[in-house]
């Protein structure tokens, strides 16, 4: 493993202009390039120490952000138009198409947490990426959500959420939200999403009509953990359902099988599991690379 050179500041520009904020990590002896695509609410620095890594890898590896949150933000935020469709039909795949142009003699990966995997069907060039890896992926519906979390997850869309675009036009970090701050349209995508048991694809939304999720044809990595209270079993489950025709291996860690008393729902990025569940990511890669 190489040291990674320092991050450079790159522009990605999605198919309907908007521009995206992201920052590159390269490889001193490439042999792929990879896209992280990132959870709801969280910016890209949250993924450089393991964008270093694998850069160190050998993948020349993007962190950005989604419009509208971080970097990627313009204006004031009630004012902002995106949606979390547009994350999976638009800046996905920007992110993807931006990576095939600048390393068009490598293969291209991505490796999507939570939203960034879960929506990789709505990628118009999935297809163009050799392998896909979900970290702590699923369907975000409720009561597909651990107890006691499912129902501070139902105080979040019934009651904090609406409350705040009320008296602010936005949903901002606070007790009930850690994550960075909503656009409007994007926490009222998210909460229909998350109340609505529906097959991801054009059963869950009229915005993901044109996506082909059972188009996907992989492979594909889905990893879970055993104390994530969202990606629970039956919520990595019901999302793969829409992967009908993708290669997929599943994987299950508990906690104490990489020497930890926590991994949850955003853990795997911890710079602590970089040689048990970060090696363990990259391994997989390099056997498709």
């Amino acid at each position: 493993m190489t040291a990674a050179a320092e991050p450079r500041t790159v522009t990605i520009t999605a198919r309907d202009g908007r521009a995206l904020a992201g920052l590159l990590l390269a490889a001193s002896n490439p042999r792929g390039a990879l896209a992280v695509n990132p959870a709801t609410g969280f910016l890209r620095e949250f993924y450089l120490k393991f964008a270093r890594y694998a850069a160190g890898r050998g993948y020349h590896t993007l962190v950005y952000d989604y419009r509208g949150i971080g970097a990627s933000r313009l204006g004031p935020l009630a004012a902002e138009p995106a949606c979390m469709s547009d994350w999976g039909c638009l800046d996905m795949p920007a992110a993807l198409a931006w990576l095939r142009a600048e390393f068009p003699d490598l293969p291209a990966f991505t490796l999507g947490h939570s939203v960034g995997g879960q929506l990789i069907g709505a990628m118009d060039n999935a297809n163009e990426a050799r392998a896909h890896v979900m970290i702590a992926a699923a369907t975000g519906y409720w009561r597909r959500e651990r107890l006691p979390f499912r129902y501070l997850a139902l105080i979040f869309w019934q009651l904090y959420g609406p409350r705040m675009l009320r008296r602010l036009g936005y949903v901002p970090r606070g007790f009930i939200w850690r994550g960075e701050s909503l656009p409007p349209g994007v926490f009222r995508q998210w909460r229909a999403w998350c109340l609505s048991p529906a097959r991801y694809g054009p059963p869950l939304d009229a915005a993901l009509a044109h996506t082909r999720f059972e188009a996907v044809r992989g492979p594909v990595l889905s990893w879970g953990f055993a104390d994530d209270p969202i990606a629970t079993p039956a919520a990595i489950r019901a999302l793969l359902e829409s992967y009908g025709g993708a290669t997929v291996e599943r994987r299950a860690t508990a906690p104490r099988a990489v020497g930890a008393r926590r991994i949850g729902h955003h853990g795997f990025f911890r710079e602590r599991f970089r040689d048990t569940l970060w090696r363990g990511a990259l391994d997989w890669l390099d056997g498709r690379a």
